[in-house]
């Protein structure tokens, strides 16, 4: 059973019920993220993210939220700095609430509801920010017309080794 995305849940309700929610809001409903986007979007971009997610229990009987994300963010590419369209499809699970010895013991994140309640709309915004490359680039390297890039390593002139005159003075024995 599907239900209507909403912006804060109830973690021990919904996975009690194993809530299944799916939707689309605004890009521009996630203030963090405006940041880490190209500098001329004075106004934010009329681009959606389409999420889908559930909640489950995980093997060691703690609370998870597991889904998937799908977006199209607008960077600045470092060579140009000229806008970069990154399409972006995330899948996530995090634990609940969950103790630091299972962590360790899993290899699943967690995250920290706020008493019982968890902002997903958050949750969403830090996995788009994670997914975001330290250096955003244009596949072409050419979007730049003053990068000049060397079609070829330079010639390196084939010089005398300085230990030649070692070589004479070894003696086989």
């Amino acid at each position: 059973m599907r239900d209507k995305l909403r912006r804060r849940y109830q973690v021990q309700k919904e996975v009690t019920r194993n809530g299944y929610f799916e939707g689309e809001f605004a890009q521009s409903e996630l203030h963090r993220l405006q940041e880490f986007l190209h500098p001329e979007d004075s106004a934010p971009s009329g681009r959606d993210v389409a999420v889908s997610f559930e909640f489950v229990r995980s093997e060691f009987d703690v609370p998870m939220i597991v889904g998937k994300l799908k977006t199209s963010l607008d960077l600045e590419c470092q060579r140009c700095l000229g806008r970069l369209e990154m399409p972006m499809e995330l899948e996530f699970q995090l634990m609940i609430d969950a103790d630091d010895e299972m962590v360790r013991a899993s290899s699943i994140d967690t995250l920290y509801s706020d008493d019982g309640f968890i902002d997903v709309f958050e949750v969403i915004e830090d996995e788009l920010i994670l997914a975001i490359p330290l250096v955003a680039l244009h596949e072409n390297i050419e979007c730049n017309e003053y990068w000049r890039v060397a079609a070829s390593a330079p010639e390196t002139a084939d010089r005398e080794n300085p230990f030649a005159v070692l070589k004479q003075l070894k003696t086989t024995d």
